[in-house]
C-alpha cells in the first residue's frame, strides 16, 4: 500500500470530533387523571400497606357482650317506669278534678235547694283523693247571693262534712244572711195555685192540700212589711169564706228563745172584726215555714233582726243533716222537690 492510500483509510475511520446523531427514545406513557390507592397507603410514595398474613382479629370479651343486653334491658325498664308514672299522674289529676267538681256540684245543689237562691261553694285545698279515702271534706265556704232580694241570702262556712247514704252531715255550720219578705209573698201565691190545681184535678180534698198549698191553709199573703222599731211584721192576707174573699191583717213578732225561733201574735183583725186564734195561728205557721226551710230547725239562732224589707239572722249548728227532709220539699221557683246527693 502506498502512502496515498493512508489518508483515505484514515478518513474511513471514525473521527472522534464528529457529532453522533442521538437515538430517538420512545415517548413517555401518559398518566391517568386519577390514581386509586388503598386506605392506609401513602399516595405520594406509592407504597402499599403491608398486611401480616398471620394476623388474626382478637376474640370479643364475653363480659362485654353480656353487659350490652343488660344495658339494653335497663333502658327498656327505665322507659317503662316513666310511662307508668306518667299514666298514674294523668289518672290522679283526672280523679282529682272529677271528685272536686262532683263534690262542689253536690253541695251547691243542696244549698241552692235550701235557700232558693243560686249558691256557690268553695272547697278546701286538701287533695280530693285523700278526702275520698276518709269520706270527709275539711271545710267549705257557702255563698248564696239571694237573687236580687227574691230568695234567702246566705254566707257561711261548714266544717267536717261527711258523706251519708241519704245525703251529707255538716259537722258544724256558722252562717249569716237575710230573708226578704217577698219570699213569703211568692211562696203564698205558689201555694194558692198548687192548692187550686189539686182541687180541680181531684187529687186533694177541700180544705186540705200538701206542699206549698198547705203552708197557709187557704190564706193568700198579699204583702209583708217590717217595723224595725217594734221588731214586728205586719201581714196583709186574704182568706176565702163561702167564695167571698175577706181581707185579714195580722201583726206578729219573731222571738228568739234559747236559740229557737218562735212568733207571737200581737194583733189580728178581719175588716172590723177580730180573727179567731186558729186563723191567726195558721198565718203564723205559714210565715214561719216560708221564712226558713227545715234546715234551720237544726240550727241555733244567734241573732234575728226585723228590717223594713225582711229579717237578718246569724245561725250556728253542729251535726246538721243535709238531706231531703232538712232541705225541704218546697221551692220558690218550681214548687217541686229536688233530689239530694252525697258528697264523695
Amino acid at each position: 500500500m502506498t502512502e496515498r492510500d493512508e489518508p483515505s483509510q484514515q478518513g474511513a475511520r471514525s473521527d472522534p470530533g464528529t457529532e453522533r446523531i442521538p437515538q430517538q427514545q420512545p415517548p413517555p406513557q401518559a398518566w391517568s387523571q386519577t390514581r386509586p390507592f388503598e386506605s392506609g397507603s401513602d399516595p405520594y410514595s406509592g407504597a402499599q400497606p403491608q398486611v401480616d398474613p398471620q394476623y388474626t382479629q382478637p376474640a370479643a370479651d364475653p363480659a362485654t357482650q353480656a353487659r350490652r343486653p343488660r344495658r339494653r334491658r335497663g333502658v327498656i325498664a327505665g322507659v317503662s317506669v316513666l310511662v307508668v308514672l306518667l299514666v298514674l299522674v294523668i289518672a290522679g289529676v283526672g280523679s282529682e278534678l272529677y271528685l272536686r267538681n262532683a263534690t262542689k256540684d253536690c253541695l251547691e245543689q243542696s244549698f241552692t235547694t235550701a235557700t232558693g237562691s243560686s249558691a256557690t261553694v268553695s272547697l278546701s285545698k286538701k287533695p280530693m283523693l285523700l278526702q275520698y279515702v276518709t269520706k270527709e271534706v275539711p271545710y267549705v265556704q257557702i255563698d248564696a247571693n239571694g237573687d236580687n232580694g227574691q230568695a234567702i241570702e246566705l254566707h257561711g262556712r261548714a266544717d267536717n262534712i261527711t258523706a251519708r247514704s241519704d245525703g251529707s252531715t255538716l259537722g258544724s255550720l256558722d252562717a249569716t244572711g237575710s230573708v226578704p219578705f217577698t219570699r213569703i209573698v211568692e211562696l203564698s201565691k205558689q201555694g194558692a195555685q198548687q192548692s187550686q190545681s189539686q182541687d180541680q184535678s181531684g187529687t186533694g180534698q177541700s180544705g186540705e192540700s200538701s206542699g206549698l198549698g198547705g203552708l197557709f191553709g187557704g190564706f193568700t199573703v198579699n204583702s209583708v212589711t217590717g217595723n224595725e222599731a217594734s221588731g214586728t211584721m205586719s201581714i196583709d192576707a186574704t182568706v176565702t169564706v163561702a167564695i167571698f174573699p175577706i181581707p185579714v191583717s195580722t201583726e206578729i213578732k219573731p222571738v228568739v228563745t234559747d236559740g229557737k225561733l218562735t212568733f207571737q201574735v200581737v194583733k189580728a183583725s178581719a175588716l172590723v172584726f177580730g180573727v179567731p186564734a186558729g186563723f191567726a195561728q195558721t198565718i203564723v205557721d205559714g210565715v214561719t215555714k216560708s221564712l226558713f226551710p227545715p234546715l234551720f230547725d237544726d240550727l241555733t239562732f244567734q241573732k234575728l233582726t226585723v228590717t223594713s224589707q225582711g229579717v237578718d239572722f246569724a245561725v250556728r249548728g253542729s251535726d246538721v243533716p243535709l238531706n231531703a227532709q232538712s232541705l225541704g220539699s218546697t221551692q220558690q221557683d218550681t214548687g217541686s222537690s229536688q233530689n239530694t246527693c252525697s258528697v264523695l
